[in-house]
């Protein structure tokens, strides 16, 4: 697909928080990013709690549909939404079933939401659902301390920024890896490397990982000409051909691995989310080839039918390994195309030659 956009920088100040970010910057000719994990059970949520009251179950289970509704959708503009709002007010009205979880000392909340009433709050908050197939992305972080002594952050810390950053992660719904750090990684990858965002170095360390995307991000004391908080952390994020940048700031450092994943996870969610657009319904039509047997067809069709926005899947025509579908959509076919190629089952073919009058053509790669 063909798709451009120009470079714009947004501020948002709260009293303890700036967030700058830059937009993502797109090239005029784009590849398929396909994803490599599945996240499941994206309608549930689990939040910790210190007791069973009544009380704090109320608190608990509109924590628990916070995140769920960020998870879903990635958009954190969502909660402003007078629709969201209410439902915030009546969580009841969303909650298929709960429980208490008890892990040694800690008490979790555990939650199901009603998938239907989920999606329906966020589209009519005007946004989309992110489908559960999402990239993974490789973290490379450098931090510098108080001392300008620079270190590379791995899998391996327990420091207050990477534990914010996995946690953010797990929350949104958003695939990591961080590095091992092993001989290995030291043997082709320096501090220098990273802080000065050397792409070749960076792009051969980071193979061995398999990772649909990297992240290079550097924290910093923040300059007071720029920002009254103490840190700053930038960020770069290579995914396929796309390319995305930002800047986040905060009094804490461990605010920053939050603030970083919660960046990422808007700009990213927001190229793939669909939404419904009653002026886009209607029908539309793929080819899938290398179809070798019956059940792939049958397993094809049902991932095309578990996509957010599609109603409807009917097969048309089957023979010498190559299926036609129907699929019945609520928005418009471009997003529909995108969360199709971003699934590592459907491996696109005609890309170059895709216009409105012409079906898209995938082979099937499902192992």
């Amino acid at each position: 697909m063909m798709s451009t956009r120009c470079c714009y920088e947004v501020a948002m100040r709260t009293p303890k928080v700036v967030i700058l970010v830059s937009a993502l910057l797109l090239v005029c000719t784009l590849k398929p990013v396909q994803a490599a994990v599945e996240l499941k059970q994206l309608y549930q949520a689990r939040v910790a709690v210190t007791s069973q009251t009544v009380g704090e179950r109320s608190e608990g289970l509109r924590q628990a549909l916070t995140d769920t509704l960020l998870k879903v959708s990635g958009d954190d503009t969502v909660l402003e939404h007078p629709s969201v709002e209410l439902a915030l007010q009546n969580v009841r009205n969303f909650v298929v079933q709960y429980g208490y979880q008890q892990e040694g000392e800690a008490l979790h909340l555990w939650v199901q939401f009603d998938q239907p009433q989920i999606d329906r709050v966020i589209q009519e908050a005007g946004s989309g659902i992110w489908s559960s197939l999402r990239p993974e992305l490789l973290f490379w972080i450098v931090e510098e301390n108080e001392d300008l002594q620079r270190n590379i952050l791995g899998a391996g810390d327990e420091r207050a920024l990477i534990e914010t950053l996995r946690q953010t992660a797990e929350n949104r719904g958003l695939p990591i890896k961080l590095p091992l750090l092993d001989l290995n990684d030291t043997m082709t990858l320096s501090v220098v490397d990273v802080w000065a965002r050397f792409d070749d170095r960076i792009d051969f360390a980071s193979s061995r990982y398999d990772a649909d995307g990297v992240v290079v991000a550097r924290a910093y004391q923040a300059d007071r000409a720029v920002t009254d908080d103490r840190w700053m952390l930038d960020w770069t994020l290579k995914l396929g051909d796309i390319r995305w940048r930002g800047v986040v700031s905060a009094m804490e450092k461990s605010e920053l691995g939050h603030l970083m994943v919660a960046d990422i996870t808007q700009q990213v969610s927001k190229r793939y989310r669909i939404g419904t657009n009653a002026a886009m319904a209607g029908q539309w039509r793929i080819k899938v080839r290398e179809l070798t047997q019956f059940m792939d067809v049958l397993k094809a069709e049902e991932l095309l039918l578990a996509l957010p926005s599609v109603a409807r899947v009917q097969l048309l025509e089957y023979g010498e390994h190559q299926a036609e579908f129907e699929l019945f959509i609520q928005t418009d076919a471009a997003q529909i195309m995108q969360a199709i190629d971003i699934n590592r089952a459907f491996e696109p073919i005609n890309t170059d030659q895709r216009t409105e009058f012409e079906a898209p053509v995938y082979r099937w790669s499902k192992s």
